[in-house]
Order: structure tokens, then sequence, then C-alpha cells
């Protein structure tokens, strides 16, 4: 076994194991994604003092073990969302960028932690209703994951996309596609791609953030889920993006 690591965290998931323990997955700032035994987890307040809940940002002691499952050693909560648990929109929102977060994330990237974060923020002073900001979010994440949809140039010729012009997009090719070479089933406008792609890098703020236009906000929501339900998972493209 090699030495402990402490770094900050995000519980994705908790379940409880055998009478006390608990088996937590958390995407950590400095590990990436790691699942965890607590053990003792539900009756040690002076290890655990109610740290292992969701929507918070905690610090963890991690010891690498045997087998699969690492020790969590201890967990302390760093910084809560409370705006988050409000209402059960904004609980459902945050839940749905966790998820994301969990299926996609494949190494560490302290960025996607940062990211994470931020989105969590937002959520905790504003509502996210419409699934705007999350939609960035979501490109935000998938970016970072080596998952992102190909928005610039046509997936089957390779010929670039003026910036200024509509694109069909495939969603089981993950690409925009000529209609020469076929099309794709949702059109996405200029401003539409535009914007997608500006989620993507550092700036991805300034998208979750803009004021969109109601069908263009929906058209780019319909074409993600089919992306993330083609490229990932159908039941997690409807957790985010229900309906």
């Amino acid at each position: 076994m090699g030495e402990s690591v402490t770094t900050d965290a995000l519980l994705l998931r908790a379940v409880d194991y055998r009478d006390a323990d608990r088996i937590v997955t958390l995407f950590t700032s400095d590990l990436g994604t790691v699942s965890a035994i607590a053990r003792s987890a539900k009756s040690s307040r002076r290890r655990f003092s109610g740290a292992l809940e969701p929507y918070c940002v905690i610090r963890v002691e991690l010891e690498p073990s045997r087998g699969e499952l690492m020790t969590l050693k201890r967990a302390e909560v760093v910084r809560m969302f409370g705006g988050v648990l409000t209402d059960l929109g904004r609980m459902e929102a945050a839940g749905a960028a966790l998820s994301l977060v969990r299926e996609a994330a494949r190494v560490p990237d302290s960025a996607l932690f940062v990211g994470a974060v931020q989105y969590l923020t937002l959520l905790e002073h504003q509502p996210d209703e419409q699934r705007a900001a999350l939609l960035a979010f979501a490109m935000r994440v998938l970016a970072l994951s080596g998952l992102a949809p190909r928005l610039t140039a046509c997936g089957r010729s390779g010929a670039p996309v003026p910036p200024n012009k509509a694109a069909y997009f495939d969603p089981a090719l993950g690409a925009v596609v000529s209609r020469r070479f076929g099309g794709g089933p949702f059109l996405l406008d200029a401003r539409t791609r535009e914007r997608l792609l500006q989620a993507q890098g550092e700036a991805w703020l300034e998208a979750a953030r803009a004021t969109w236009d109601p069908s263009a906000l929906n058209g780019a929501r319909c074409a993600l889920a089919a992306f993330i339900a083609a490229q990932l998972s159908p039941e997690l493209a409807s957790r985010v993006f229900p309906g």
C-alpha cells in the first residue's frame, strides 16, 4: 500500500455496505473518479461528521489498499451549496450534472473538477429550469473527457463548415454532416454551433450564462440528448435532459 492522499472531492454515489460501512464514489481534484470504502461511516462522527452527502465540496483522505477499493480515512465539508437544496429542480439538475461527470470522466482532470464546482455555484444562486447552463456544462464535460461532438467539419468528408452557416448534426456519428453525405436529423444554426463550441472551452461559463432563443435552446438540447444517448447511454441522456 502507498501513502495516503488528501484531496478535494465531490460525492457522486454512496451505497450502504454491511452494518456500518459505506462504499462511495468520489470525483476528486487530483485522482479523478475513485471508489472507496468508508468503514463505520454510519457511526463515526469524528472521521466523517456528516460529510458524505451530495452537493458539497469535501476534503478527503484516501489510502490505497490491496483491492480495487481505496480506503476513505476521513472527510470534512469544505464548501456547501445550500441553495441547491432549496428546491427539487436544482437538486435534480445537480444530480444530472454529477451523473454526467461519473459516466464521462475517464482520467484525472482538475479543470473538470473546477467546472463541476462552478456549475454547482451557478445552481446555488439561481435555478436552471430550462437546463441551458447544464447544456453548456455538458459540452465542457464532454470536451474535457475527449467525447465532444464534432461541430466544425463534416464527419464524412472532413470539409470545414463555414462559421456563419447552419449544419446538420448526426448524433450517432457524433458530428455535423453535409447534406451531400446524408445530413442528419438535427439542424444547428450558426449561432447555436458557435455557442456549443464556446461551451467546450475555458469560456464555457459565458455560454452557460447566455440568453437563448427558446427554439434554438430546445433544438440544441434535443441534439445533445440524442448524442449522449448514442455515445454514452439513453438513461443518462434522459436524466440530463428529461422529456
